[in-house]
């Protein structure tokens, strides 16, 4: 799919010399994006890294810590924007530390040229990262500040902030269907009152906190439920249909 949206927007880019696109406003948007063919817009790896090199229009980076998926090497090539490529320009500092969604090289960079570069730098085991959303987030002082799950910026530690993109990529793993009306969710100072009304009983109720654990689980067949002594929080609730999972995100106490 990636390789198909770059062919489409290919000869727009090489005509106008600019990116024409759009994205999820917030770094969970994108881990989780609300779009009928998500996967342009998933990141492969979500990595702390501390830019190490210029190149031309990309840096090598040091990865300090992966939150989500894999890289290939300890230090990677991140490509960024040539001045015609929607993706961002990488221009931070050497030594800095920051936070990147990164997606493997499309290698549209080697295509839709700029002449201030040589031709065909990327190669397929390099990165880049996109400008279809938000895909980098600053860090300092241990704290990730940026639009993480809200459209404004926020500050967390980096241990909140791994678990709030753990419920990000969470939801996005387990896919709604269509019957996801059927599930009536609703909070309040009991806890989280449940009822199934779909045509066929689910099998399981599981309640996943901010760190992606299970801290709720139980066999269920639909009938009204309250998950009590809940602590405020995040949560997402997932209910196995037996042909399928859907979920659902509540916050408590807040």
């Amino acid at each position: 799919m990636r390789v198909l949206h770059f062919l489409l927007m290919a000869g727009a880019f090489n005509a106008a010399s600019a990116c024409s696109c759009f994205g999820p406003d917030t770094f969970c948007g994108v881990l989780n994006p609300p779009y009928p063919q998500p996967e342009w817009w998933l990141p492969d790896a979500v990595v702390m890294v501390v830019p190490v090199l210029h190149e031309h229009y990309g840096m090598d980076v040091a990865i300090l810590q992966v939150f989500q998926g894999e890289v290939n090497a300890d230090t990677v090539r991140v490509w960024g924007d040539n001045g015609a490529l929607c993706r961002l320009y990488t221009g931070w500092a050497i030594g800095d530390t920051i936070i990147l969604g990164l997606q493997q090289c499309d290698l549209a960079g080697n295509s839709i040229l700029n002449p201030e570069y040589p031709p065909d730098l990327e190669s397929p085991e390099d990165y880049m990262v996109s400008v279809c959303g938000v895909y980098m987030l600053d860090y300092a002082g241990g704290m990730v500040y940026g639009r993480i799950d809200t459209p404004l910026e926020q500050a967390m530690t980096v241990e909140a902030f791994a678990g709030t993109i753990g419920l990000c990529a969470l939801a996005n793993a387990l896919p709604e269907e269509p019957t996801i009306d059927h599930l009536v969710v609703q909070t309040g100072d009991e806890g989280i009152s449940l009822e199934w009304r779909g045509s066929s009983a689910p099998s399981e109720l599981t309640l996943f906190d901010a760190q992606g654990r299970a801290v709720w689980d139980r066999r269920w067949v639909g009938g009204p439920t309250v998950i009590q002594n809940i602590p405020p929080g995040v949560y997402l609730i997932q209910v196995d249909t037996g042909v399928g999972r859907l979920v659902r995100r509540v916050v408590i106490g807040q």
